[in-house]
């Protein structure tokens, strides 16, 4: 599979300290993305001032498999991001199968929106899946002008909620998508359904406010990030939202 960055995290991309793989690939196109050297599927470099960055490696299943067992008697598992990583979905179910067959622990985040995303769902022990809006409208203004998209995710996140027990819901919050009273009663409203859904009746949602890092990143592709010099949602806006969110019994937490 193709992966644009390999790292390390603790207690944030799943429980305790994991070996996580960045795959190279996304079928959305947020103007805000984080990492937008995780886009395109194919290799890219990244030129800064001070440094080349080669963005696209291949790694195999038994690199995987090597690494974490190398590396077993400090890290809790292995987590599969992106980019989207179910669009490698070959590589990567193989891969969960063979890190499974040695019980590590495995989380994966997502945004949901593919075919393949309910079987890895299912293969995974921790499972992260992006709720960026519930709007037909925003989401083709702001993410893809696929709306079919918006429809296979919105069945794809209702299957994971009735059938994988550490599901955790992860809404970046986002100026002029998702940070008006508005569309927040309407996320609220779906997290509510997906509650519904839940065998122990919980849901567990964390709000990642909207940040300007990756700038940097933009410029060193040579384009221009389609959010640059735009004001972020205030921190009193997400503690806001995640009120909501808890006032409908959601678990609810902020991060940024």
């Amino acid at each position: 599979m193709k992966v644009f960055e390999i790292g390390y995290s603790d207690n944030f991309d799943g429980p305790g300290t994991r070996l996580i793989y960045y795959l190279k690939g996304c079928n959305f196109h947020c103007d805000w993305c984080g990492a937008p050297e995780s886009i395109s599927a194919e290799t890219e470099i990244l030129h800064y001032p001070e440094r080349t960055v080669v963005a696209g490696t291949e790694v195999s299943a038994q690199d995987i498999l090597k690494k974490a067992l190398s590396a077993r008697d400090f890290i809790s598992g292995v987590t599969f991001g992106g980019g989207e990583p179910t669009l490698q979905a070959e590589e990567l179910l193989c891969t969960m199968k063979l890190l499974k067959d040695h019980h590590i622990h495995i989380a994966m985040e997502s945004n949901g929106s593919t075919p393949a995303y309910r079987e890895a769902a299912l293969l995974t022990d921790w499972l992260f899946t992006d709720l960026k809006t519930v709007n037909e409208k925003l989401f083709a203004e702001r993410i893809s002008s696929n709306t079919a998209l918006l429809e296979l995710y919105r069945g794809n996140i209702r299957f994971a909620a009735a059938n994988q027990p550490n599901l955790v819901i992860r809404i970046p919050v986002v100026t002029g998508l998702n940070d008006t009273r508005k569309e927040q009663l309407k996320i609220a409203e779906f997290c509510s359904s997906l509650k519904s859904l839940r065998p122990d009746g919980k849901l567990t949602v964390q709000l990642l406010r909207q940040h300007h890092l990756a700038e940097p990143k933009y410029k060193a592709l040579n384009r221009i990030s389609p959010c640059e010099n735009t004001e972020v949602p205030s921190k009193e806006t997400v503690m806001q939202f995640a009120a909501l969110l808890q006032q409908n019994g959601i678990d609810a937490s902020f991060f940024g």
